[in-house]
């Protein structure tokens, strides 16, 4: 499968899912043509005051956006080949460093304590549940002492799958959560 392919998927599977009724899904790594242009595209959080190469900190793989507006309620990333710390970690970081979120280099999306970032990562072994229990409870301290813009995000979800129905699973329970919780 190539990379990114399991990503579209979980995008295309949450514009369809109940619990995103009233959200737009915008997702990178889609098909042109096949996907809507105007939910295709890149999601990127970024520093300083304007927008270049140089200042992306980290590209995102799914925002789920109240229809109609700018506000991100869930934002997405799924490591589909690995577990290791320090992506998890790079993932999270770089994301909470960040002064703003971007979709399509022109549509700045808000976030803030409604905003629930939400990390996947594949683990064939599924043993390092602890290590992940960890990395999830530290970086939702972190970002608290955090005084970047985009460390307003509410909550820090980090999460391990196996195969992708388990993804399609835990990604759709995340979602539902974090859109219950802004209500």
């Amino acid at each position: 499968m190539a990379r990114g392919t399991l990503t579209a998927q979980m995008a295309r599977i949450l514009s369809r899912a109940d619990e995103c009724r009233g959200f737009d899904v915008l997702f990178d790594h889609g098909q042109k043509g096949t996907d809507p242009p105007d939910k295709l595209g890149k999601i990127v959080s970024w520093f300083g005051s304007e927008y270049k190469l140089s200042a992306r900190l980290a590209l995102l793989d799914i925002a789920v956006v109240l229809h109609g507006s700018r506000k991100v309620f869930a934002l997405i990333e799924i490591e589909e080949t690995t577990d290791k710390p320090k992506v998890l970690l790079g993932d999270v970081l770089a994301t909470l460093l960040g002064d703003r979120i971007t979709f399509q280099r022109k549509r700045n999306l808000e976030i803030g304590p409604w905003t629930t970032l939400i990390v996947f990562a594949c683990s064939s072994e599924g043993t390092h549940q602890t290590r992940i229990d960890l990395l999830e409870k530290q970086v939702n301290q972190l970002r608290s002492r955090l005084s970047t813009p985009n460390a307003s995000i509410g909550r820090i979800v980090i999460d391990t799958f196996r195969d992708r129905l388990e993804l399609q699973d835990r990604l759709k329970r995340q979602v539902a959560k974090a859109l219950l919780e802004v209500e």
